[in-house]
């Protein structure tokens, strides 16, 4: 690789460690101490940078060099926090919520959701539900020792958390979208409530029935907003200022939790792993592959927003069922 390439994947390094709402041109050029025009010909390879600038952006960036002279071509850069026990579900909660923010500033946004799970942000209107969310992901798939004992009482003690959760859904009805589901999608949850109760971990069934109910309030929440082609917060009504909301079956793709957001010049990807955690990349030709991907999965979709009205009620009814099928046999 020549010295030009290497520069380049530099900076498209560097790219991927900005947060979305602010300027790459204009971070470079204020570090760098030099006009806007002379930044652009360092990032695009036509003026080399000095082995001060390399050292500046190094450090601003936490960069190390043996890292860039590492770059190869084909490398896609990611950067993301890992949820564990000193990076907490606050936290967490908190980078989703500033993520929707930078999303919703983005020149005409939309996000895309090719989801295996409800996408998280679903959960944040019912109480009782995105409380047994957050224990079980506290519990089970990050280990905290300090609930290791511990039932589930129907509540998140952390009153930050659930503040947080609040104003996720309320950035997200904000920004369209579009989600593309499974029926494995109600089925993750539903093992985990499963799991609990077979475990007995839930402190009384009250407690078991109420997160049931929530999940199929949740379900025709979604319905709702599906067959208006729009979002807005449950038991409020659809208005002018709705944001578009489209969703999309596929019976034979169980999707991973990918998520696309696009705006303007600005793309960005994010990939789950280890369960809860998220990676993330502005890389062109990534997110132009995502991009593409994506389209050919709702190509080979079914419609369900506004249109399709049996296809979408034969959907969220087999849901249904699946949920009664289960809370039946809570005596």
């Amino acid at each position: 690789m020549d010295s030009n390439q290497t520069q380049q994947l530099f900076f498209n390094h560097i790219k991927s460690k900005l947060p979305l709402h602010l300027s790459f041109v204009d971070e470079v050029a204020a570090l760098l101490n030099i006009s806007n025009d002379s930044a652009y010909r360092r990032i695009r390879g036509e003026k080399p940078i000095g082995l001060d600038e390399v050292q500046m952006l190094c450090n601003k960036y936490h960069i190390s060099l043996d890292q860039l002279l590492q770059i190869e071509a084909n490398t896609v850069i990611f950067s993301g926090n890992r949820f564990h026990n000193t990076f907490g579900l606050y936290e967490y909660l908190q980078d989703i919520c500033t993520n929707l923010e930078l999303f919703k500033r983005m020149e005409q946004p939309h996000l895309y959701y090719h989801n295996k799970d409800f996408p998280v942000f679903h959960y944040m209107q019912f109480p009782e539900l995105a409380a047994f969310k957050f224990f079980f992901w506290k519990r089970t798939l990050i280990g905290n020792p300090e609930l290791a004992k511990q039932q589930f009482n129907g509540e998140e003690p952390n009153t930050e958390v659930m503040e947080t959760a609040k104003k996720i859904i309320g950035h997200y009805v904000q920004v369209p979208s579009t989600e593309i589901w499974n029926e494995e999608s109600v089925h993750i949850t539903i093992r985990q409530i499963e799991w609990y109760r077979q475990s007995n971990i839930f402190a009384n069934k009250h407690i078991l029935l109420k997160v049931y109910l929530q999940l199929e309030e949740l379900l025709n929440h979604i319905e709702l907003q599906a067959e208006a082609g729009k979002k807005f917060l449950y038991n409020k009504f659809v208005s002018d200022e709705s944001a578009p909301y489209d969703i999309y079956i596929n019976e034979c793709l169980i999707g991973d939790n990918t998520i696309f957001v696009k705006g303007g010049e600005r793309q960005v990807t994010f990939l789950n792993h280890n369960g809860l955690n998220f990676i993330a990349t502005q890389d062109k030709g990534f997110c132009d592959y995502t991009f593409k991907n994506l389209q050919n999965i709702m190509r080979k979709s079914t419609h369900i927003s506004v249109v399709g009205e049996k296809e979408r009620s034969m959907f969220f009814n087999t849901l249904r069922s699946k949920i009664y099928e289960h809370k039946k046999n809570i005596c």
